[in-house]
C-alpha cells in the first residue's frame, strides 16, 4: 500500500471553494481502480490549512489518478485557491 500525505494551505477566502471543489472531485477518485482511501481534512483553528489523506494499493493506481480527467480539472480550478502545499509519498512498512 502506498500513501500521500498533502497539506494544503489556501488563501484566506478561498478555504470553502477548495472545500467545495475537492468534494466534488473525492466523489470521482474513490471510484477510481486502487484507490484505498480519499479523505480531505479541516483544521479546525485555522480553517485555511487542509490535510489530505490518500490511500493507494499500487503505484500504478497513483499515476492513473494523477491522469484523470476530473484530477487534472481540479488541479486547474484548484491553482487559484491553493497558497501552498506539501505532498509526501510513502511505502507501508512491516
Amino acid at each position: 500500500m502506498i500513501v500521500i500525505s498533502a497539506m494544503i494551505t489556501t488563501f484566506d477566502d478561498q478555504g470553502d471553494a477548495f472545500q467545495k471543489s475537492f468534494k466534488e472531485l473525492a466523489t470521482k477518485v474513490r471510484k477510481d481502480p486502487g484507490v484505498i482511501t480519499y479523505v480531505l481534512h479541516r483544521m479546525i483553528n485555522n480553517p485555511s490549512k487542509f490535510f489530505v489523506f490518500e490511500q493507494y494499493e499500487t503505484e500504478e493506481a497513483i499515476k492513473f489518478h494523477g491522469s484523470t480527467p476530473h484530477f487534472k480539472a481540479y488541479r486547474k480550478i484548484a491553482a487559484s485557491m491553493v497558497k501552498d502545499r506539501d505532498v509526501g509519498i510513502y511505502r507501508e512498512v512491516d
